[in-house]
């Protein structure tokens, strides 16, 4: 084989005709080729589907240590790769064209796709950190996503009783909180197969968290078979609610099938309750044709309900991934936008693409940021929403128990 030399962007499209557009380094002939990175977006594809490695060398160095408890294979660490822009990734074995992180003058750098970027650790917070080395149930059922956190429930044992009592729930909040972890709480609830998929179970937590926490809470989960159910929950005290299209509908039982039809008519109703911006559901960005995700981000958009993205790894790498992500990118901001949906509820995610960081997978690193300011980060605007929210879930429960009488039920 020749020898490998480097050659410039423009040399390469004279010899290939046009040229090419991945970051990666390839070979023509012989000739190695580096290419830029086009956006962070690219990045953030790049690190979920292959990983990241950290060298033994960096391995005592607490800039890097405070993102991991032991750094094994297979335990993930979250980067912010720029200004509200997060991913969380596995921890890999070293390997040939494997990303990895170094230590340059006291900055930690990301070496990957032939270039070397600045980025941060998000650290683990404490108390996630020693329920990990303590094995916990908890550790498997508590993360941070973002400024996000999740709490992951299902319904236990004959009497289904969850998985975490409330005093544990509260805890781990208020640990959260005590650290500035968080600014949003999520609670994920998993399929249960009674009727309202356990979501009434958890009007009592959420009541006791609005009640000692001033911060908004999500639900993500499946939809009840009766969708009054979903007036209960927004009475409770649920602030966003996230139903997803794909994703949790795989867990159900055969014999309980929860299908597309069932959450599209349960998001619609959803989107007639809650506030407008606060309904999601979460479609998965795969690489192939776009036509049909499309038609779902225009039928949603149309409903009132906000379509998340989930990144996923391509089966067959072809280096045009990042193009696919910009045109998913594009269209579901430009739906969002017609649709005129509000923007504030949203936060970063670590392997989403919502219509609030569209921009990272479009623009330049240099151009990119948000496309709205998140509630959370607003002291003033928050505690408006937090006034706004209680008052509208006050006089939706008075006109729901009013058609109730009327009606002599």
């Amino acid at each position: 084989m020749p020898p490998q030399r480097r050659i410039s962007y423009h040399v390469l499209g004279r010899i290939l005709g046009n040229p090419p557009k991945t970051a990666r380094q390839i070979i023509v002939e012989g000739v190695r080729v580096s290419v830029i990175m086009e956006n962070y977006g690219q990045l953030k594809l790049e690190l979920i589907r292959k990983g990241l490695v950290i060298p033994q060398e960096v391995r005592d160095v607490s800039e890097i240590t405070c993102g991991y408890c032991d750094g094994q294979p297979g335990e993930e660490i979250a980067l912010s790769l720029t200004e509200n822009f997060i991913v969380k990734i596995p921890l890999k074995e070293p390997g040939d064209g494997m990303p990895q992180l170094k230590m340059t003058e006291g900055v930690v750098k990301l070496n990957s796709m032939d270039k070397e970027i600045e980025v941060g650790i998000v650290p683990l917070p404490n108390f996630v950190r020693e329920h990990m080395q303590k094995r916990s149930p908890l550790s498997d059922n508590a993360c941070i996503d973002g400024y996000c956190l999740n709490l992951f429930l299902r319904a236990v044992g004959q009497k289904n009783r969850l998985n975490l009592t409330q005093e544990t729930i509260l805890s781990v909040i208020r640990s959260a909180f005590e650290e500035g972890a968080a600014d949003v709480i999520q609670l994920n609830m998993d399929y249960c197969r009674e009727p309202d998929r356990g979501l009434t179970r958890l009007a009592p937590v959420v009541q006791a968290i609005k009640k000692e926490f001033s911060t908004f809470v999500a639900l993500r989960g499946f939809p009840p078979k009766d969708e009054q159910t979903l007036d209960r929950v927004y009475a409770a005290g649920i602030d966003l609610l996230n139903l997803p299209l794909e994703g949790f509908v795989g867990f159900a039982k055969q014999d309980d099938v929860i299908s597309p039809p069932l959450v599209y008519s349960a998001l619609e109703y959803a989107a007639g309750i809650f506030p407008p911006g606060t309904v999601w559901t979460e479609l998965f960005l795969e690489f192939g044709p776009l036509d049909s995700m499309k038609d779902n981000i225009d039928y949603l958009c149309g409903k009132g309900v906000i379509p998340l993205l989930k990144l996923m790894t391509p089966s067959i790498v072809t280096g045009e991934e990042h193009h696919h992500a910009a045109e998913a990118a594009r269209y579901l901001e430009e739906a969002v936008r017609k649709a005129r949906l509000p923007l504030k509820w949203l936060f970063p995610h670590c392997r989403y693409m919502s219509p609030l960081d569209t921009r990272f997978f479009i623009d330049p690193p240099d151009k990119a940021k948000l496309n709205a300011k998140p509630v959370y980060k607003s002291p003033l605007g928050r505690k408006a929403l937090e006034g706004f929210a209680a008052l509208r879930r006050k006089l939706r429960i008075k006109k729901v128990s009013d058609s109730y009488e009327s009606a002599g039920l």
